[in-house]
């Protein structure tokens, strides 16, 4: 699912319910969006961990590309210090913890207390298709769904749902088309974070 706790506790379903009303056919220009405030007392750039994507299409690399464009991008989007992946696995096995539709409180404490991160980024991929191929005649697609929360405190901070098809960025002359399903779910990514809360300067916000 594409929600957390959030007060007060009625807000995340009816947020969740509103975004996921949102048509999946069709890619939305832009992402479909709940931002709030930054965590009380956070340092002035997140320490953010991120989760492995649920992957609810039958494409088996979804959920490594897009949690992999995830971390890369948050890396490259400044505002963030991202938690090394191979401490987020080794923190899920040594607790024996199995991400399936994101972490409940009780992880995301023992994240912030073990690992030092302030919130957590998870989610789950919707539509997934396409080729790595650019030669093949193939148009890509991609739809996510993520939420960033607060470690310490479940709060949602960042929530939405963003899609794009490759031939959305299509320009005059037949330029500017995305033909790989990994470069655009990049894009989608980086269009996504770009929502996201980031640094004290309020880039984002």
């Amino acid at each position: 699912m594409c929600a957390s706790r959030l007060a007060p506790a009625a807000l995340p379903a009816l947020l969740l319910a509103l975004l996921l009303a949102l048509p999946l056919a069709g890619c939305a220009a832009q992402p479909h969006t709940f931002a709030a405030p930054r965590p009380d007392g956070a340092r002035k750039s997140l320490r953010v961990a991120v989760l492995p994507f649920r992957n609810n299409t039958t494409a088996p690399e979804a959920g490594r590309i897009v949690t992999g464009a995830f971390i890369a991008a948050l890396t490259k989007a400044g505002g963030y210090k991202v938690e090394f992946p191979g401490n987020v696995h080794n923190f899920l096995i040594r607790e024996r913890i199995i991400v399936r539709n994101g972490a409940d409180l009780k992880t995301m404490g023992l994240m912030a207390e073990r690992l030092g991160v302030d919130v957590v980024v998870m989610g789950q991929i919707e539509e997934y298709a396409g080729s790595e191929d650019i030669r093949r005649a193939t148009t890509p697609v991609v739809h996510i769904c993520a939420r960033m929360a607060d470690a310490r405190t479940g709060r949602i901070l960042f929530m939405g749902r963003h899609g794009r098809s490759g031939d959305d960025y299509r320009t005059v002359l037949d330029l500017g088309a995305v033909h790989s399903v990994a470069q655009l779910s990049q894009r989608v990514v980086e269009e996504l974070i770009a929502e996201m809360p980031r640094d004290a300067e309020g880039r984002a916000q």
